[in-house]
């Protein structure tokens, strides 16, 4: 094999991707760092969303929320966020919308905790609830967003 100096050589072959994708494509993401997470988060939200849509009136009365219209509302949108997550390859963006929904629910309940209605305990206790599936949404996300940055 000749050399020229305007010619870079390879050092190594490609190597195909499995199955009918060409050898150019991005790689798999369903291996990436957050990828097991976010499928249960998403699995998650669906759960969380149907319970707000279909049952806002007990939801309400479990986390001190009054609002039923804007329960369901919101049961909407962690149900768009579930099904989001689980059609996506890549659900970075959706994971990142639900950290979205969390600030509003975490504004909601903080709402409900100072509205003088007798619920500030229950509100408090499911801001906490919150808390921590925010805390969750946001490894899980940063986890995605790095894999993708190393994706190029």
């Amino acid at each position: 094999m000749t050399v020229t100096a305007d010619v870079p050589t390879r050092l190594t072959e490609p190597t195909p991707t499995q199955g009918p994708a060409p050898s150019h494509s991005p790689p798999d993401t369903r291996y990436a760092p957050g990828i097991g997470l976010a499928r249960g988060l998403g699995w998650f939200s669906i759960g969380l969303g149907l319970a707000e849509l279909l049952a806002p009136r007990a939801v309400g009365e479990l986390t001190g929320v009054r609002c039923p219209g804007l329960l369901q509302l919101y049961g909407l949108r962690e149900i768009a966020c579930g099904v989001g997550i689980l059609n996506s390859t890549r659900p970075t963006e959706w994971m990142w919308a639900r950290v979205a929904g969390d600030a509003l629910d975490l504004g909601t309940l903080g709402a409900a905790m100072v509205n003088g209605n007798g619920d500030s305990g229950r509100a408090c206790v499911a801001a906490a609830a919150v808390a921590g599936v925010t805390l969750l949404d946001v490894i899980c996300a940063t986890q995605l967003s790095a894999a993708a940055a190393l994706e190029g």
